[in-house]
C-alpha cells in the first residue's frame, strides 16, 4: 500500500542535496514561528530530511554526510531543534541504521483501509457530527488529547496554544458537516474524534504515503478520562469508519505518538495499520 518514491525535486530555497555514492536525500530547514499552531508539533527549529538509498549502507553513508553538514552549517541547530526522517515502518532493515544515528521513531503513521472489520461495541453510546454548541466540550477534548500527546512525545504545549486551538475549532465548526464527531454517554459530551478537512494539497502529500484514494488525514481521538474503558473510544471510531466508508474514502490515516501506551493497542485492535515511522532525534545534531 506504500507507493513508489518519486524522483526528489531540484533544492528550493531552504533545501538542499545531500549525495554519496549510492544515495541522496533532500534536506528541507524550516524555522516555525512559536505563535504558530505548528509549535504544538515539536521544536522551532526543524531538519526534515527525504533519503532515497539502495541499502542499510548507503544509508549509514548518508547519514554521517547529514551530520557533517549540519554540524559545518552557518545555522547549526541549537538545542531547540530536531532532524527527521519519515520511513516505511516494515523496513525494519534500516532500523538499526537509524538507531545507530540517535534517531527515536517518536511517531508512527498509521492506516485502515475502506472495508476492515468493526469490532464489537456496547451500543449504549450515541455518536454525531458536532456543532458549534459542542464548542467548549470539543476544545476540552482537544486540550485533553495535546497534554497527552505532550507527556508521550516531542510535542510541546506552548502559552498560545489554547487560544491557537480555540480559535481553530471554531472555524472547523462552522461548516454544516465538519471533520468532528463527539460521543454522548447517558446524555453527556465525553469523548470527540476530529478530522482534517480536506483539500488538494493534503491529498497530494497522501498520495505519497498510501496508494488507497481518496484518504481521510484524521488528527485525534479523545475521550474523558472518567469514561475510558466503557467503550466510548469503539463506538466514536466504529461510526468514523462507517461514515467514511459510506462516503468511499478508500483509507484513513493519521499519526499517533510510539510510545503511547494508550493509542498502540486502541488503534491496532479497531483495524489500523503502521505505515510509516517518524524517525525524530532531538536537537537534530
Amino acid at each position: 500500500m506504500i507507493p513508489e518514491a518519486d524522483p526528489l525535486p531540484e533544492p528550493a530555497d531552504g533545501q538542499e542535496m545531500l549525495e554519496v555514492d549510492g544515495a541522496h536525500g533532500l534536506l528541507t530547514h524550516t524555522r516555525v514561528a512559536a505563535d504558530e499552531l505548528e509549535a504544538v508539533l515539536g521544536p522551532l527549529d526543524r531538519w526534515e530530511f527525504a533519503p532515497r538509498v539502495s541499502g542499510p549502507d548507503e544509508m549509514a553513508a548518508l547519514l554521517t554526510r547529514l551530520n557533517q553538514y549540519l554540524e559545518s552549517h552557518p545555522e547549526r541547530p541549537g538545542e531547540d531543534s530536531m532532524a527527521a526522517v519519515e520511513w516505511p515502518s516494515r523496513d525494519v532493515g534500516m532500523t538499526a541504521v537509524f538507531r545507530a544515528f540517535g534517531f527515536v521513531p517518536e511517531f508512527v503513521m498509521i492506516g485502515r483501509l475502506r472495508g476492515t472489520d468493526l469490532v464489537a461495541e456496547p451500543g449504549n453510546v450515541r455518536v454525531r457530527r458536532a456543532t458549534p454548541e459542542d464548542s467548549d466540550e470539543v476544545y476540552a477534548l482537544q486540550m485533553v488529547e495535546t497534554r497527552f500527546d505532550a507527556a508521550v512525545s516531542g510535542a510541546v504545549e506552548r502559552d498560545n496554544t489554547e487560544e491557537l486551538l480555540r480559535a481553530q475549532l471554531a472555524e472547523s465548526l462552522k461548516l454544516d458537516e465538519p471533520m468532528i464527531w463527539v460521543a454522548e454517554y447517558e446524555g453527556q459530551v465525553v469523548g470527540m474524534h476530529r478530522g482534517e478537512e480536506p483539500s488538494e494539497p493534503q491529498q497530494a502529500w497522501l498520495a505519497t504515503r498510501i496508494t488507497a484514494t481518496p484518504v481521510a488525514h484524521l488528527i485525534c481521538q479523545a475521550v474523558k478520562e472518567e469514561y475510558r474503558g466503557l467503550g466510548v473510544g469503539t463506538s466514536l471510531a466504529n461510526h468514523v469508519h462507517t461514515e467514511l466508508d459510506a462516503m468511499g474514502i478508500g483509507a484513513a490515516v493519521g499519526y499517533h505518538a510510539m510510545f503511547n501506551p494508550v493509542s498502540m493497542p486502541f488503534w491496532h485492535r479497531v483495524g489500523w495499520r503502521p505505515y510509516w515511522n517518524r524517525w525524530v532525534r532531538t536537537p537534530a545534531v
